[in-house]
């Protein structure tokens, strides 16, 4: 019996390793690498990885901070050529380790010039503007016949991108009229010194009215895309919506500076005057998602160099208008209170006020302005006078239009641009002499 059971054992011994050995060859065929095609490491020549090799390590660290410090001094030149001084000067030595002779070089440059500023002594200058047109040959399709409105107070897209390198050309920097004008130490208005590299000089500019509500031939609306680009909605003559990068000012100056930093002091571009009664931006306020998407264009418009004015509510001015050299403390208190209301929640507070129609407020409407928080106040003279009071700073501005680049074109081209070279050839002539 023990030998049967002996004999048994081995025998099943057996066919356990006769299954191991199958099962073992049988996988090692399922799972070839030849069928599995692993890509085996490649052996360099001198038997060492590039990993391992301290030449290429020094080589790859090498090219990694030329790329980062030409990014250095991309950004570092960008910031020098918008006059951040201090901001480019820290950048550059933010890094021990992408300091050189290149570095170097460009803080004495940034050095040098922020030493050399010099004091303007000149007079500052401030243009404003309304909306684009944008296709004049579908407005204007009589070129003979004299024709008054939006031939006289607006100008054409193609008449402001020409001007554009003129102002640049002429030494022109935008300036923020805040910085112009602000409160002294004791407590009154004063105009401060203004100190730019040799040749340059101060420019203010401003747009009136942004309600985009006029029509075809005008951009339709501002509007933020889903990238948060600003951008410009425009309805074609042929009733195509379309958005483009160039539909309005703020567009187009924002490439300008971008490609001429120059251009701008310390990246401000202008004053955008808003009205209410008409909306703001395209869009007019009677819901909450319009609100939140004016809002939305005004931030970013704000991210940009942009800052705020209020233009009153009703826009409402003339010999029979709330806006008067006669104007009622009741009328321009109550235009003050809806422009709060209503678009100070889109835009935010502002110390900024450009008077409709460009009028002066009689002292006591006066008053209601200065009660709540405007203490810089525009009215239209081409002439630009700056007049400081105690507690209010008034500037003069002229308007640029076919209005001006008709009567005033001497004085425009003496100053500004070159009108002949500037205004278009499909302008009608100008109605009112």
């Amino acid at each position: 019996m023990q030998k049967f059971i002996k004999e048994t054992l081995i025998i099943l011994i057996a066919v356990i390793a006769i299954t191991s050995v199958y099962f073992f060859v049988s996988n090692s065929q399922i799972y070839s690498p030849q069928e599995e095609e692993i890509e085996q490491p490649v052996q360099p020549e001198n038997g060492i990885y590039p990993e391992e090799d301290e030449e290429y390590e020094e080589y790859v660290e090498s090219e990694e901070l030329t790329l980062r410090r030409s990014a250095l001094l991309n950004e570092a030149e960008f910031m020098f050529r918008g006059y951040f001084y201090e901001e480019a000067l820290t950048l550059l030595n933010a890094d021990e380790t992408l300091i050189n002779d290149e570095t170097r070089a460009l803080e004495a440059r940034i050095i040098e010039e922020k030493e050399n500023l010099v004091l303007f002594e000149g007079q500052v200058k401030h243009i404003f503007f309304h909306s684009l047109i944008l296709y004049p040959e579908y407005l204007f399709q009589d070129l003979n016949t004299p024709t008054g409105g939006i031939n006289e107070g607006f100008i054409f897209q193609s008449e402001f991108q020409r001007m554009l390198p003129q102002l640049l050309e002429r030494g022109f920097v935008l300036y923020n009229i805040n910085d112009v004008f602000s409160v002294g130490e004791d407590g009154q208005m004063v105009q401060r010194e203004i100190w730019l590299p040799p040749g340059r000089r101060p420019l203010i500019l401003s747009i009136d009215d942004p309600t985009y509500h006029y029509g075809v031939g005008f951009a339709n609306r501002l509007l933020v895309d889903e990238n948060g680009a600003l951008k410009s909605e425009v309805i074609t003559p042929e009733g195509e919506t379309i958005i483009t990068n160039d539909g309005d000012i703020q567009l187009i100056l924002n490439d300008f500076v971008r490609e001429h930093p120059e251009f701008s002091w310390r990246g401000h571009k202008g004053i955008v005057a808003a009205t209410g009664f008409m909306g703001i931006f395209g869009y007019d306020l009677l819901t909450e998602e319009s609100r939140r998407e004016a809002t939305q264009v005004a931030e970013a418009l704000r991210e940009t160099g942009w800052i705020f004015a209020n233009h009153s509510y009703t826009h409402n001015h003339g010999i029979a208008g709330w806006w008067a050299a006669d104007a009622s403390v009741y009328n321009i208190r109550s235009d003050v209170a809806q422009w709060r209301e209503r678009i100070e929640p889109i835009i935010g507070q502002t110390n900024i006020l450009i008077a409709p129609g460009g009028i002066v407020l009689p002292p006591h409407a006066m008053e209601v302005i200065l009660e709540n928080g405007y203490n810089i106040y525009c009215n239209v003279d081409f002439r630009q006078p700056i007049t400081i009071f105690p507690e209010y700073a008034l500037q003069g501005r002229i308007e640029i239009g076919g209005f001006s680049l008709t009567h005033w074109a001497d004085y425009l081209t003496e100053y500004f641009f070159d009108v002949e070279h500037v205004i278009d050839a499909h302008r009608p002539p100008i109605l009112s002499q």
